[in-house]
């Protein structure tokens, strides 16, 4: 099921990260000094709440992804934790490059991919849970989370092979970190050109 519905999501999330390192290769962001830096400061606070956020959602829904409907944890509060972690992700990092208009870009390209992704899973999730998940659909938000609706049994069945994926995963979120430095760096030493600049 997931590689029918997931074929084109990588081929899209890929497609997105060039266009952001393409921003970061031809542009300079104008903003400069403390919003700069805050800019950036936010972007790390967004990745690491996403590799928390993927790591934790992975916890309950690990090993049982389309053979049990999960509805607690994370899933009590959005049906999606996992693409809601990732829309994070994505946000933040182009705010780590410090422009606004390639966040948004970047941010809203996600947005979309994962969207489309969703309406296709949760075809596939009511024809074969039912009732079931038309119940949970109706009563649990599709992607941005209901704080209020966190519950999580006392006990849980965790398989460490499924968590030590999304370590591995949450890890990729950092890589572009020191490109977005060493570009910012060649940049200011004008070794890269800087084709025009963005907000």
């Amino acid at each position: 099921m997931a590689a029918d519905l997931n074929k084109t999501r990588m081929r899209d999330t890929r497609l997105l990260v060039l266009l952001l390192l393409l921003a970061v290769v031809f542009t300079q962001p104008v903003l400069y000094g403390w919003p700069y830096q805050l800019l950036r400061l936010l972007g790390y606070f967004l990745l690491v709440i996403c590799a928390i956020g993927r790591m934790y959602s992975t916890a309950f829904i690990g090993g049982v992804k389309n053979e049990k409907l999960v509805t607690v944890g994370p899933y009590a509060m959005c049906r999606n934790p996992l693409y809601f972690f990732s829309l994070l992700g994505a946000t933040g990092l182009g705010l780590l490059w410090g422009e606004l208009v390639p966040t948004l870009i970047l941010g809203f390209g996600f947005y979309v991919v994962y969207n489309g992704l969703i309406g296709r899973e949760e075809g596939f999730l009511a024809e074969k849970f039912g009732a079931d998940f038309t119940a949970f659909k109706k009563n649990t938000p599709r992607l941005w989370p209901d704080i209020k609706r966190y519950n999580a049994p006392d006990e849980l069945l965790f398989q460490p092979r499924y968590f030590n994926m999304s370590v591995r995963d949450a890890v990729w979120w950092f890589v572009p970190a020191p490109v977005f430095e060493l570009a910012a760096y060649l940049h200011h030493a004008h070794i890269l050109p800087t084709v025009f600049k963005l907000l």
